[in-house]
């Protein structure tokens, strides 16, 4: 049921009408409006024709399939606008015929036009007086249609995992990755990562993006290295909000907030996906619905930046390079999802239309970092006397980026391999690896004991290692009398990493983290604080996703049967009516105005065809002379309607059409000049 205030809105947009259109709207239902008359009362009693059984049973049953999309679109785009339907339906529907249909259902009393208070905007709602028998016609699949697959896909399936992500973070680790002047990566430093991760050719440039904005990566002088704080925080995330996450970012740089709204967005438009599958479009739509709702489900005003999208989907069936194409922020999401693999290629539809599906793992798949911790570790590694490691799928990232802390990649595949060498054993030294910790560590997901050679090789490897040290970080110097406190501390004693002399130590606390903690627990309450230049990332932690959930639009849904009996009886009652009008004793031009408004679905009654009501209009100016085509010019200015030109193409023997408004016409000595927007 309707709210009064919902009804009061109604009748309010009703009597603000233009006093032409509130009459010609009056004329039409009401017949002629004797004088003196009242808006109020007008309006209540056209409320009361549209309550009347008969009337609104003929609104209903002159729907049609049309009518259905556009009213569905209304119905799930909160604050939809004529410029938002426009760009929602572009590509399937031309300017025209949207504003034609939306001029159609308001002149049907279908829909009406109510001002946001907030900008002023238009936006459109459907007539509360009708909404509750317009429902079982609202159909979701007249937008988002179930698509067939008319060929499968026979590509390789990628995505992102925690093997990959471990793997990259462990070439960046040992090698780092070199870049331009500009921040470009370097060209043989893309062809080198391509070598060892055979994946898509832009899957390189949109995971390293996003570790930069991410902050996983920090600049030196010639090379990125990684952040390990910021990756390890990163890893006890669950997996599907990581790939959010990765996926937000690759594409931009964001706030806390921003970073959030964009990769939950992200997630509740690819579950929203069925297994059947979407084609791009289908999926920019989804995920332009999707960024109108907030956490709570509760709507958001925002304009429409769905045009460019659109234009870059129906350009070509595949990703594009052309930057102008992608300039859309919401466009090169979707993209980099594709790259990522978080939307998977699945075939192709008759007409040539890819189809993906999301390829996000179900929510009681995903291990946790806790389960992770508690359950019996799995046997994925296997070590050999060449220093090669195999690793298996299995592990969450949380337990691979210290398993392989003190590797390299070699190659990236389904069983994924890596080599201990000197250099990145050095690595895992660096971060506080001791030779009998890392045997521990790989024998604790192997099956077998790590072979001797290799123990000897580590244990001389360390020996080397620390017979002469740098240390970069925080030094703490006690005198003689504190020594004792000091080392029996246990508060103070977890924050030594080395002792370098006597009454000298070496402190594990990183180099650009604030020390305000460790002298509040150390107990030297007379220490003062370190100061720094440096500028702390933007956020230090990640924020937190809820999983992503099937949006509720989905539950606008009508048996398709419902439509096809309705669009039956509107036919019958159609012609029911052209041929009534055919039998009333009235001129040519008349019968044609009101065939016309039969067409148009806007008669519903015989009591309608009184030819007191009949206004004749010309809406074509097909073989009009010269004067009838200015004059119907002139008359769409006064009535500041849209018009559509045709005319020949001079470049060719083509015809081209303009669509838009005539803003004046200005006559000269045998001509005139429309100015056209």
């Amino acid at each position: 049921m309707q709210t009064d205030n919902e009804i009061s809105r109604w009748e309010e947009a009703i009597i603000s009408l233009p006093d032409e259109q509130f009459f010609n709207t009056m004329r039409l239902y009401l017949g002629e409006i004797k004088t003196p008359y009242n808006k109020q009362r007008l309006t209540q009693k056209l409320a009361s024709f549209i309550y009347n059984e008969k009337n609104s049973n003929s609104i209903i049953t002159l729907l049609d399939s049309f009518d259905v999309k556009i009213l569905t679109a209304i119905s799930i785009i909160p604050g939809a606008t004529q410029e938002i339907l426009t760009d929602f339906f572009s590509g399937s529907f031309r300017f025209s015929e949207i504003y034609a249909e939306i001029a159609n259902l308001t002149e049907r009393l279908i829909i009406y036009k109510s001002k946001n208070k907030i900008d002023g905007r238009e936006v459109l709602k459907i007539n509360p007086l009708l909404e509750e028998k317009i429902k079982p016609y609202l159909n979701i699949k007249s937008i988002f249609p179930d698509y067939t697959v008319s060929s499968f896909s026979n590509e390789d399936v990628f995505s992102l995992s925690p093997n990959l992500l471990s793997a990259f973070i462990s070439y960046i680790e040992v090698h780092g990755i070199a870049y331009k002047s500009n921040g470009e990566i370097k060209k043989n430093e893309i062809a080198k990562l391509e070598d060892i991760f055979p994946v898509r050719a832009k899957f390189v440039k949109f995971l390293m993006n996003a570790f930069i904005n991410l902050s996983f990566v920090t600049k030196t002088e010639k090379s990125f290295k990684i952040n390990k704080t910021r990756i390890s925080s990163f890893a006890k995330l669950p997996e599907n909000q990581q790939y959010a996450l990765l996926c937000a970012a690759s594409v931009s740089r964001f706030s806390r907030e921003g970073l959030k709204k964009e990769a939950q967005l992200l997630l509740d438009c690819v579950t929203s996906i069925p297994e059947s599958g979407y084609t791009r479009e289908s999926i920019l739509k989804l995920a332009f619905i999707a960024g109108t709702f907030t956490e709570d489900g509760s709507a958001i005003a925002k304009k429409s930046r769905f045009s460019m999208i659109l234009e870059s989907a129906h350009s070509t069936s595949r990703w594009t390079d052309d930057p102008m194409q992608n300039a859309n922020l919401l466009d090169r999401m979707i993209e980099s999802a594709a790259v990522f693999g978080i939307l998977q290629e699945i075939g192709k539809t008759s007409d040539g239309k890819i189809l993906y599906r999301g390829n996000f793992k179900p929510q009681n798949e995903i291990a946790t970092d806790s389960m992770a911790r508690t359950a019996q570790f799995p046997r994925v590694l296997n070590i050999d006397s060449t220093f090669t490691v195999t690793i298996m799928p299995g592990l969450p990232l949380s337990e691979l980026i210290p398993l392989t802390s003190f590797m390299v990649i070699k190659k990236f595949g389904v069983v994924t391999e890596f080599e201990i060498t000197r250099q990145s054993v050095s690595a895992g030294f660096d971060i506080g690896w001791l030779p009998q910790s890392i045997f521990e560590k790989i024998e604790s997901f192997s099956a077998y004991e790590v072979p001797k050679s290799i123990k000897t090789n580590i244990t001389e490897w360390y020996s080397a290692y620390s017979s002469a040290m740098l240390f970069h970080g925080f030094i703490l110097k006690v005198t003689d009398k504190n020594i004792t406190f000091a080392e029996n501390n246990p508060n103070l004693k977890k924050y030594i990493k080395e002792k370098l002399a006597e009454g000298i130590y070496l402190l594990n606390i990183p180099f650009d983290s604030s020390i305000d903690e460790f002298i509040k627990k150390s107990g030297f309450d007379f220490l003062g604080s370190v100061k720094s230049s440096v500028t702390e990332s933007e956020f230090v932690t990640f924020p937190l996703l809820r999983a992503g959930k099937k949006l509720s639009i989905f539950e606008t849904t009508s048996d398709e049967e419902t439509l096809q009996t309705s669009i039956a009886a509107a036919e019958k009652l159609l012609k029911s009516l052209k041929e009534n009008l055919e039998c009333t004793d009235m001129d040519s031009n008349k019968k044609k105005s009101l065939s016309q408004r039969i067409s148009n679905r806007l008669i519903l009654s015989n009591e309608q065809l009184s030819n007191t009501a009949v206004r004749t209009e010309i809406l074509e100016a097909g073989g009009m002379d010269f004067a009838g085509k200015v004059h119907l010019l002139e008359a769409a200015v006064k009535d500041d309607d849209i018009v559509e030109i045709t005319m020949p193409n001079p470049n060719s023997n083509s015809f081209i059409t303009l669509i838009g408004r005539c803003l004046e016409v200005s006559k000269q000595a045998g001509e005139a000049v429309a100015r056209f927007e």
